[in-house]
């Protein structure tokens, strides 16, 4: 349970828990599309609803195939130890992510991280094929399929102090409404070009010495 007065921290999953994206290890080992249509979302010629669903229609494998290929994704170290430091102080951990949320909680079930939230993309393996749903979809937005500004805007609104640990574009709107950013690649140049209070990280081990340093006042 989250205690009072404490950051939520809100952290991305494709190349912050993992280096890996994992709908783009999916698209490259299941796909006949390949990238394409990932290349095309990183040219903003299209968004990630049209990048999933385009995609997905060139996948024939079972979600079993899929999930066999999945475990061969490692988390970033030190991820399992600040899940667990986060549970022990009533921090608040919530994942928000353009990914999907079925691959995203299979990698986490692999380190034993199952008691987490994640606010994400669906997709359900129906007779018919797969399906999708966006929840977090803001139609001004179409970029992402998950408006992470939205969530740290209805959060902060409550009174909410919002820490985000990231390191890409679909974190650039909402870093500037957080209260702190952990930011390393795309998102730590970004923090720096519009002076976003923030700290350049490796790894978890290294968010976690920072949390853990009474002199940095979170």
């Amino acid at each position: 349970m989250k205690k009072d007065n404490v950051p939520i921290i809100l952290c991305d999953f494709d190349g912050t828990i993992t280096r890996a994206c994992l709908c783009d290890f999916l698209y490259k080992e299941f796909a006949s599309c390949g990238l394409k249509f990932s290349e095309l979302w990183a040219e903003s010629k299209i968004g990630t609803k049209e990048e999933i669903e385009s995609s997905f229609q060139f996948i024939q494998a079972s979600r079993e195939e899929m999930e066999r290929a999945l475990a061969s994704i490692e988390v970033v170290p030190g991820f399992e130890g600040f899940y667990q430091y986060c549970r022990d102080q009533g921090l608040e951990l919530t994942i928000v992510s353009d990914g999907l949320e079925w691959a995203i909680r299979y990698v986490l079930s692999r380190v034993g991280v199952k008691d987490i939230r994640v606010m994400s993309n669906r997709i359900f393996f129906e007779p018919q094929g797969f399906r999708f749903e966006f929840p977090y979809y803001n139609p001004s937005a179409t970029q992402t399929g998950v408006c992470k500004r939205d969530i740290v805007d209805e959060l902060k609104k409550k009174g909410e102090r919002i820490i985000m640990i990231g390191d890409g574009r679909t974190d650039f709107e909402a870093s500037r409404l957080a209260d702190f950013v952990f930011a390393r690649d795309a998102l730590w140049d970004y923090c720096q070009e519009h002076h976003i209070s923030s700290w350049q990280y490796d790894n978890f081990f290294d968010i976690l010495a920072y949390i853990q340093n009474p002199d940095n006042n979170l």
